[in-house]
């Protein structure tokens, strides 16, 4: 019985010693933070400035052909239209961003919950401590309303990116030596975030 009881007791202090080793949850949203923070846009060439003339000449300016994007865009209400241009609207002027060029509809991602953290089978080489594998739903911040209009879905091969519904992904993180805190150690680790419009020239 003395020595069951032992067993159990060192079984148990195994257990937590474990348990307490492995990244917690303020870790995991350190180690992946950068990678997280940064605006969604929908995006395009054509929306470096405004307001916007459309010709029917190629070499004159954005192509006649690309007044579906544009219209999108005054249906959003971020643009009005008079006969062939198209000038920012009060809420236009405040979801532009020249940097994109575009108009931003989310200030980033983040973790909606942590599924599972379980000791990384894979070898990581030997500047590597620990990993772990992180199975987690990460989820858009609010997405600005005008950007859940049908026509803005319309414009992408990826309607997704303007949702907010959460996806699962598997995380690789780590501690490596001489480094402090956990680090993201997975180079396929990638959010696809924005919308790219495509322009006809």
């Amino acid at each position: 019985m003395r020595l069951t009881a032992m067993a159990l007791a060192t079984a148990s202090a195994l257990l937590l010693t474990a348990c307490s080793d492995s990244p917690s949850d303020t870790d995991i949203q350190t180690a992946l933070q950068t990678r997280l923070q940064g605006p969604a846009c929908i995006s395009a060439p054509m929306f470096k400035s405004f307001p916007v003339t459309l010709s029917e000449s190629f070499s004159a300016g954005v192509s006649s052909g690309n007044a579906p994007a544009f219209d999108a865009l005054v249906d959003a209400g971020l643009l009005a239209r008079s006969d062939k241009t198209y000038s920012l609207t009060e809420s236009g002027r405040t979801a532009y961003t020249e940097q994109a060029p575009g108009f931003c509809y989310s200030q980033g991602y983040e973790i909606a919950k942590i599924k599972d953290v379980s000791p990384n089978p894979d070898p990581m080489g030997a500047a590597v401590d620990k990993s772990w594998v992180v199975t987690l739903d990460i989820r858009q911040m609010p997405v600005a309303a005008w950007a859940k209009t049908p026509a803005l879905a319309k414009l992408t091969r990826h309607p997704e990116n303007l949702s907010e519904a959460p996806k699962t992904y598997h995380v690789t993180v780590g501690r490596v030596k001489g480094e402090q805190g956990l680090q993201l150690i997975d180079p396929r680790f990638f959010i696809m975030r924005g919308v790219s419009v495509s322009q006809g020239f």
